[in-house]
C-alpha cells in the first residue's frame, strides 16, 4: 500500500485552488477538516474508498479511522449494501409517491430498536434532532428544550455550538437550556424550576464534545434524569447520530442504560447513503400521525434501500461485536505504543467510537503534530474530534496502523512543538 507525506498532498494544488475559486474555504462543511488545520498534510479529495481504507485524488491509499465522520461502518464500496441502492436508484431515485423501502426499513428499526413503535425520516442528523424536538414541541404544548452543555445536536440554529456561532443571534437560542453532565444536583434544580416548562431534555448516549475527551454516562444521573421527565411530562430524546449502530442495533440507550421517548439515527444508518431516521414509542403515535414536516429526498428510494441492507448486514454479522474486538486490538496497541515513547496517552469514550487525547495537551498542539506524522505514514485520524471504526478494519490494517503510530509518536516525541492549531469549526456535521 502507497504511504503519502506531507509533500504529496500539495500536488492536488490544482484542484484546491479551483475549489477555493468556486466553494467558499474550498470544501464546504465539516470535510474540510482535518485539512484546514494543515493544508500541506492532508488529501483535500478522495477518488473513492474500499474496505476501511480511502484513495485520494493524487493516488495515495490512507487508513481511514474517520469513515466519512462515521458515516461508513460496513466498509467503502461494500456490494451488499450498495448493490439494492443502485438498482432501486435506476427505477427512480425520487418518485413522487414513497417506495416499498420505506416500509421495510420502518418495520426493520421497529424489530430492532428497543422501544420503537414507528419512524420517520430525513436525510441528515441535523434533520433528526430538528423533527425530534418539533415532535415533542407538538406533543407537549411546550416550547423549551433542556441540553448538555457543550453538546452537539446538528447545525441548525436552534441548537447552535460553542465554535460555530457564524449567523446566529441569542434569541435562536431563547428556548434552549443547558446542564452539565452527570451532575445530580443541577438536574434537580433545573426541573424543579422549570420541568413543567420543558418539552424535552436531548442527551447523546454518552458525552463527546469538540473538543474533548468523551465521558461515560453515570447510571444514577441517568436514572434521576428518567424519573424527572416521566413526573414533569418531559420527553426524553437519545441524539444517537453519531454512535447509532456501533455500540447495538437496539440503540446505544441499551448498552448506557436509559428509555428514551425517542431515538435519532442517521450517520451509520446507510453506510455513507444520505439518510436519517427518527423513531418513537406507541405513546407519541397520535401526534407523529397529525405532523407534517417535509424534505423532498425524505422518502428516496436508494438510501433507504442501503439502509435496510446495511442494517440487515450488521445484524447479521454482528457488526457491533466486530468493532468491539477491532477497536480494542487498536486501542491497546496505542496505549501501548504511548508508553513506550513515554506519551501521557488517553483513550475515553465507548468501543469503535474512541477519543484520543493527551494529557497536558489543552490547545491539541502535539495531537495536531501527530496527526500530521500519521497522515504522512499513510492512516487518517482527526486531532481533535473522536475517531471511528468500522466491520472493515481488519487485523491486518490495524497492525499496519499501529506501525505508522509507531514512527508518527517518535517523530512528534522529538520535534518542539509550535503554534497550536486553534480549535476551529471541525463539527461532523450532525
Amino acid at each position: 500500500m502507497t504511504t503519502s507525506t506531507p509533500a504529496d498532498a500539495a500536488s492536488s494544488g490544482n484542484l484546491v485552488q479551483r475549489a477555493h475559486r468556486v466553494i467558499p474555504g474550498g470544501v464546504w462543511g465539516h470535510n474540510r477538516y482535518p485539512a484546514a488545520y494543515a493544508p500541506d498534510a492532508y488529501p483535500w479529495f478522495a477518488e473513492r474508498g474500499e474496505g476501511a481504507r480511502l484513495l485520494s485524488t493524487d493516488g495515495r491509499w490512507y487508513n481511514d479511522f474517520l469513515c466519512g465522520y462515521g458515516a461508513m461502518i460496513n466498509g467503502y464500496g461494500r456490494a451488499e449494501v450498495d448493490g439494492p441502492a443502485v438498482r432501486r436508484a435506476g427505477h427512480g431515485p425520487t418518485l413522487t409517491t414513497a417506495t416499498p423501502s420505506s416500509v421495510e426499513l420502518a418495520e426493520l428499526l421497529v424489530d430492532l430498536v428497543d422501544g420503537a413503535a414507528w419512524a420517520t425520516w430525513g436525510t441528515s442528523g441535523s434533520d433528526a434532532t430538528w423533527t425530534a424536538l418539533l415532535l415533542a414541541r407538538a406533543h407537549t404544548g411546550r416550547k423549551k428544550v433542556a441540553v448538555v452543555a457543550g453538546a452537539y445536536h446538528g447545525s441548525h440554529s436552534w441548537c447552535s455550538w460553542c465554535n460555530a456561532p457564524h449567523g446566529r443571534h441569542p434569541e435562536d437560542e431563547a428556548a434552549v437550556v443547558t446542564l452539565p453532565w452527570n451532575d445530580i444536583a443541577a438536574l434537580d434544580a433545573l426541573f424543579a424550576a422549570q420541568g413543567e416548562q420543558l418539552a424535552a431534555v436531548m442527551i447523546t448516549p454518552f458525552h463527546h464534545p469538540i473538543p474533548g475527551e468523551s465521558v461515560l454516562p453515570d447510571p444514577a444521573w441517568l436514572q434521576a434524569l428518567g424519573v424527572h421527565c416521566a413526573s414533569s411530562g418531559t420527553l426524553l430524546v437519545s441524539d444517537d447520530v453519531r454512535a447509532g449502530f456501533r455500540l447495538a442495533l437496539q440503540g446505544s440507550h441499551t448498552v448506557m442504560g436509559f428509555a428514551p421517548d425517542i431515538v435519532c439515527f442517521s450517520k451509520a444508518l446507510g453506510n455513507g447513503w444520505p439518510i436519517a431516521a427518527v423513531v418513537g414509542s406507541e405513546a407519541l403515535r397520535p401526534t407523529a400521525d397529525t405532523m407534517f414536516l417535509a424534505g423532498t429526498f425524505w422518502n428516496s428510494g436508494p438510501a433507504m434501500a442501503a439502509a435496510v441492507a446495511n442494517v440487515e448486514l450488521l445484524r447479521r454479522d454482528d457488526g457491533p461485536a466486530l468493532m468491539r474486538t477491532a477497536s480494542d486490538q487498536f486501542t491497546a496497541g496505542l496505549i501501548k505504543l504511548a508508553e513506550q515513547h513515554d506519551v501521557p496517552l488517553r483513550v475515553s469514550g465507548p468501543p469503535a467510537i474512541p477519543t484520543v487525547t493527551v494529557e497536558g495537551d489543552d490547545t491539541y498542539a502535539w495531537m495536531s503534530r501527530f496527526a500530521v506524522h500519521m497522515a504522512a505514514e499513510g492512516t487518517l485520524i482527526h486531532p481533535m474530534h473522536n475517531w471511528f471504526l468500522s466491520t472493515a478494519h481488519d487485523r491486518e490494517l490495524i497492525e499496519e496502523s499501529l506501525a505508522h503510530a509507531d514512527r508518527a509518536m517518535a517523530r512528534t516525541q522529538t520535534e518542539q512543538v509550535a503554534a497550536p492549531v486553534a480549535a476551529a469549526d471541525g463539527s461532523d456535521g450532525g
